[in-house]
């Protein structure tokens, strides 16, 4: 349950260069290249472009260098690919492509910091030309989270989690374990034991439980692994091992009585370690 982070490995994905029918009838076959992958093509046909008189105009000219940038990045040529999308920037300043393509350049090159801060202005842009790629609201939260954890900003971190998925129940299960790593780095054990309560209810394994919940004993949270137990021990009933790991805790926690009534439902003695 707790194996792996979803923000660790989390990438947005690239700009697709799929409306190619808002662009000019002349780069169709450069975003058709790009699209299929096919760098080295859209470096033998551009290269006489970029000099054309009417390859000038702003929103052209920012798609042509986009192509261009996106070949250069297949190709890993990095330095060219970062000068092409720096052109197209400054020919068309409010689009999505370029600081999409470069914010994934500097990913790369684990240069976290520019990534984000390209991303981050970003922040309810509009679309300004038809051939452009806005990312949906959710993906942009996502991808400066993903950033945010790389640079270990937890507080940033949880703020855009939090305002991708508004709603706990809606996050996928491994954002939500993700939101449990925060509330540990962070010291936060209110959050953390509201974060297991949701983690536990989608969890029908019984070992993958009980490895969830001992993260709070390791972490000498004893109180909130009590509770945590309690409601395990409910749901699995049969339980032996978690009906004598809700023992131990009753007693490190002073709930002697309840202890014994566990105890009393089958041979276990009350010297027992957790």
């Amino acid at each position: 349950m707790m194996h792996g982070s979803f923000l660790e490995n989390f990438q947005l994905p690239l700009p697709a260069f799929n409306r190619m029918e808002h662009v000019d009838e002349r780069l169709r076959p450069l975003w058709a290249a790009v699209k299929r992958k096919e760098p080295r093509r859209v470096l033998a046909q551009a290269a006489s472009m970029l000099t054309l008189p009417e390859m000038a105009a702003a929103e052209i000219r920012a798609g042509l260098l986009n192509a261009l940038g996106a070949a250069r990045l297949q190709l890993r040529h990095y330095e060219a690919a970062e000068r092409m999308l720096r052109l197209s920037l400054a020919a068309l300043p409010h689009q999505w492509i370029a600081p999409r393509l470069l914010a994934h350049l500097y990913e790369v090159q684990r240069q976290y910091e520019p990534a984000y801060t390209l991303l981050d202005q970003l922040k309810a842009q509009p679309a300004e030309v038809p051939w452009d790629e806005p990312l949906a609201e959710t993906d942009w939260h996502l991808g400066l989270a993903a950033l945010a954890w790389r640079l270990r900003r937890w507080s940033v971190v949880a703020a855009h989690v939090r305002a991708a998925f508004p709603i706990a129940d809606q996050m996928p299960p491994a954002l939500q374990a993700d939101l449990l790593r925060l509330a540990f780095y962070q010291g936060r054990p209110a959050e953390a034991l509201a974060m297991a309560q949701h983690l536990l209810q989608q969890q029908s394994d019984e070992q993958a439980v009980d490895v969830l919940l001992q993260t709070f004993v390791q972490q000498g949270w004893k109180q909130e692994a009590c509770i945590l137990y309690r409601q395990a021990y409910h749901r699995y009933p049969e339980s032996e091992r978690f009906r004598r790991r809700l023992i131990a805790l009753c007693l490190q926690t002073g709930a002697v009585e309840e202890a014994r009534r566990l105890a009393r439902l089958g041979a276990l003695s009350l010297d027992v370690e957790l």
